[in-house]
């Protein structure tokens, strides 16, 4: 028997008006995923390993409704565009809010509900469908996919400004939205891309992308989540850089109640690297996934890792890293670590890092801590006058800004620093 939130999602998968409708393969594809979500009894298989520290029993058990679209003239509070962008609506492109004007040429930037035949047929990935899982994550996604973008970037092509894409949550009611998305690279080209998710909606989302960063190509990749305070938010990413491709990726966690992040990354070409920063900071009874899967398939790549959680109040953060190095990877280099903060004695935090070596002559680190804040430290801010509470946000700030201060581009820097101080001061 499905749960809740199976059931009702099932009875959704018809939903006329769903991008590409009509369109033959797109019909496809979203039928086999309707036929292999009608075969699952739950969400998650709650045994996997990688389930072990995080429950969707409660998400199950609410039949949410598919959101509709929310009136694209309705006034919400968005930062300013730092680029060109792409905004949704609970789900649905809201083509008043979005700036497509300064696009450069070369750069394919448009939403799911845009798409052609045509851009069907080029991207036919984007309709990709594995099947024979206990997972019902992938299949729910393609099958209700309302929201999402196609990102094709020619060979070449320099982007300075930060493309955007912001997903805003508006209706108070739970509802359950899902958004696919791809992301390519051509060679030799170089992308700042944002993706952010703001506004007080409440309920499920699903996000599910992949990115290909080809040969020579640049990815700087900044996720920010500032969700609202009743959003389950899972989110699945994979990445794929080939020779001499270069990603650079800092993910915020401050909102949503609950958040689940699937990130898998493969270095598929030599000199490829990946560098990954991650922050996580919690409160109240909010609960953070980051499972990690990242590849050395082949010799001569490097990764660096680092993420730093904060836990407050009786919030659980869960850090589940691994870095697998394969056999014949030779001259690969690898380091991942994890420095975390607790800030009450009812708050968790699990860091689990992993590293599987299966080749030679490879340069390899790892290591985890969990603690609390420096008692010297706090005794010499609070001797120079600060209150307590002012120097405790200090040096928890000071805690995550360590792997935030190499984002490339200033102004994007700067949101994403006064992102972090918000969040920071609003802990209890």
């Amino acid at each position: 028997m499905s749960t809740a939130l199976l059931a009702a999602s099932l009875q959704q998968t018809a939903t006329p008006g769903l991008p590409g409708a009509g369109i033959a393969r797109v019909d496809a594809a979203r039928a086999a995923a309707r036929a292999a979500l009608a075969q699952q009894s739950a969400l998650v298989d709650a045994r996997a390993e990688t389930w072990r520290y995080t429950s969707l029993r409660a998400l199950e058990a609410q039949a949410l409704p598919l959101a509709s679209a929310a009136d694209d003239a309705k006034v919400v509070e968005l930062p300013p565009a730092l680029g060109p962008r792409l905004v949704f609506i609970d789900g649905h492109y809201a083509p008043r809010h979005s700036q497509l004007a300064d696009l450069p040429v070369g750069v394919n930037f448009k939403p799911l509900s845009a798409l052609r035949a045509e851009d069907w047929q080029a991207h036919a990935a984007l309709l990709q469908f594995v099947g024979g899982g206990s997972d019902a994550l992938e299949p729910l996604n393609l099958a209700l996919a309302s929201a999402g973008v196609l990102l094709d970037v020619q060979p070449g092509v320099v982007v300075d400004a930060p493309i955007e894409v912001i997903y805003f949550g508006v209706f108070a009611n739970p509802c359950a939205w899902h958004a696919r998305s791809r992301v390519l690279l051509g060679e030799g080209a170089r992308v700042i891309l944002l993706e952010r998710q703001l506004g007080p909606g409440a309920g499920l989302a699903t996000l599910h992308t992949e990115y290909h960063v080809h040969a020579d190509a640049r990815l700087d990749l900044v996720q920010m989540q500032e969700a609202g305070a009743a959003l389950s938010l899972l989110r699945t990413s994979t990445l794929m850089l080939a020779a001499r491709a270069t990603l650079r990726m800092h993910a915020l966690d401050l909102g949503a109640a609950l958040t689940r992040h699937a990130l898998g990354v493969r270095l598929r070409g030599t000199q490829a690297r990946a560098e990954l920063r991650h922050v996580v900071v919690l409160d109240r009874r909010q609960h953070a996934d980051l499972q990690m899967d990242l590849r050395h398939e082949v010799g001569e790549t490097g990764s660096d890792v680092r993420c730093r959680a904060v836990a407050a109040a009786r919030s659980r953060a869960v850090l589940q890293g691994a870095i697998t190095i394969a056999a014949g990877a030779d001259g690969s280099d690898a380091a991942l670590s994890t420095h975390n903060l607790l800030l009450s004695d009812q708050a968790e935090i699990d860091a689990r890092p992993v590293m599987e070596i299966h080749a030679d002559e490879v340069r390899a680190a790892h290591g985890a801590s969990v603690g609390q804040l420096d008692a010297t430290m706090l005794f010499y801010l609070r001797a120079r006058g600060l209150p307590e509470a002012e120097a405790r946000a200090l040096l928890t700030a000071a805690h995550c800004r360590a792997v935030l201060d190499d984002i490339v581009h200033a102004d994007l820097r700067t949101a994403a620093m006064q992102a972090l101080d918000a969040r920071i001061q609003s802990l209890r």
